[in-house]
């Protein structure tokens, strides 16, 4: 049985294609190897333009799903399956295993022009524009982790009006605006606090604190680049694995 598109959906129609055709790689109904229908025939199959599976393809040819063969066609990659263990964490449980005790409170929502090497990092023009969200998080109420974000301008200006204290930026692009994340790339260090940043923490300045950069990608384009200030205290690191059936 074949799948329909829900035109009267917000989410983008290659958009409902590519989690389709995603899960007919991933239920096996298409093995590895396999030939996929062609552009003509995914057209009439789902009642949708050329320009709707072109784009759906691409991205599943992006993300390894499937191999584009030259004058032969696209097949399902035999490469895509991995046997390891997959995070399904969330920023709550990466930090702390009690995420009721944990609330949160946005200090900042503004746009800005990038400093340091922020351009760099989210690889944009020195120029560009950047939307900068600053949020506290507190355990059982006491200040433990600051949480600053960056984000291109142009990725989704319509995120300074959105709700941010009861929804992550994260959901946000992925249920309402149709920003696909597809990877995370995750750096941890350990420093010492800066004056301003040890006040909100309520510690001394120049206290050891750990901190997690995340820098998150929709394709090859930087959507979000997050710091993480988490102060030293009685909370230990956590995060849980768990496997996920293929």
């Amino acid at each position: 049985m074949v799948e329909l598109i829900c035109r009267d959906e917000h989410e983008k129609l290659y958009l409902q294609l590519y989690d389709i055709l995603k899960r007919k790689i991933e239920n096996r109904e298409w093995t590895a190897g396999m030939q996929i229908p062609t552009e003509e025939q995914l057209c009439k199959m789902f009642n949708v333009s050329r320009a709707t599976v072109r784009n759906a393809v691409l991205e599943l040819v992006r993300q390894g799903y499937l191999v584009r063969q030259q004058g032969k066609g696209t097949f399902v990659s035999s490469n895509f399956i991995s046997e390891g263990l997959i995070m399904t964490t969330v920023f709550k449980k990466l930090w702390v295993e009690d995420e009721s005790s944990l609330s949160k409170e946005v200090l900042a929502k503004t746009v800005m022009m990038p400093i340091s090497d922020l351009s760099k990092e989210l690889n944009i023009p020195e120029n560009r524009h950047i939307i900068y969200v600053k949020v506290l998080w507190l355990f059982q109420g006491e200040p433990s982790i600051i949480q600053e974000s960056f984000i291109p301008f142009n990725i989704c200006p319509q995120l300074l009006e959105e709700d941010i204290e009861n929804q992550s930026i994260i959901d946000l692009f992925e249920k309402k605006f149709s920003i696909k994340t597809t990877k995370v790339l995750t750096y941890f260090d350990v420093i010492n606090l800066k004056k301003e940043t040890s006040q909100l923490l309520k510690v001394s300045e120049n206290s050891p604190a750990l901190v997690m950069l995340q820098k998150v990608f929709s394709g090859d384009t930087v959507v979000l680049l997050s710091k993480f200030y988490k102060k030293t205290d009685t909370n230990k690191f956590f995060i849980t694995f768990q496997r996920k059936a293929l």
